[in-house]
């Protein structure tokens, strides 16, 4: 049995990695058309929502903390009504896709202030999971190659061993920034000004960019 599930993931996750790097090449070449109909393929497709749901259920973190509708997504049968109600939902279309209030919770930090953490219902992370499938390919056929964090395949050791190479050949400087309540500051129309116009028509046309609010 374990074996099985193995080799049917394994499969699902390549049917979706194929799909990626045709957005991949798709972007990397300037076919943002070709790219963007792939994109509405993938994101709409029933291999990258049981990934999606795979992701949020069984892989994450939280995969036990509900959301405000206080809903837990544990068994099998739970994951797969889940895939299905996410398959509903994009049918219906995803310009009609409303998703709940994030509950607020605090996290203690070492300075012995609160942290704010947002925490989505289980289907809206889901919701987020599929769609980031989707957009991920696109953006890292743009991103800078000296660029690491929250990224597939890369990682802190990557950045120490650019660091390490740097410091052989250039003037060592090393410039330490942190953005004070970084999620809560930032501005975030700002940082929606910046994305490419192709990701943008993408957005548009595909979600409701609205604001949830907090419970």
């Amino acid at each position: 049995m374990g074996t099985n599930s193995a080799f049917i993931w394994g499969k699902v996750r390549q049917l979706v990695f194929n799909l990626q790097k045709r957005i991949y090449k798709a972007t990397k070449s300037g076919r943002y058309k070709k790219a963007k109909s792939l994109m509405y393929l993938l994101q709409n497709s029933y291999y990258a929502t049981l990934l999606a749901v795979r992701t949020v259920t069984t892989e994450n973190k939280g995969k036990r903390t509900a959301g405000v509708d206080r809903v837990k997504v544990n068994t099998p049968r739970q994951k797969m009504a889940l895939v299905k109600d996410m398959l509903d939902t994009i049918q219906r279309g995803w310009d009609k896709y409303r998703p709940m209030p994030a509950k607020r919770i605090y996290i203690p930090k070492a300075n012995g202030k609160l942290r704010p953490l947002g925490i989505p219902t289980i289907k809206d992370r889901a919701m987020q999971a599929v769609t980031k499938i989707a957009l991920e390919p696109f953006y890292e056929a743009k991103f800078e190659s000296c660029s690491y964090g929250f990224r597939p395949a890369m990682g802190c050791h990557d950045a120490i061993n650019k660091i390490a190479g740097a410091l052989l050949h250039k003037q060592k400087w090393v410039l330490d920034a942190d953005i004070k309540g970084c999620f809560d500051n930032i501005d975030h129309k700002f940082l929606a000004s910046q994305i490419d116009a192709e990701a943008k028509v993408f957005a548009r046309e595909n979600f409701c960019l609205c604001n949830t609010g907090d419970q």
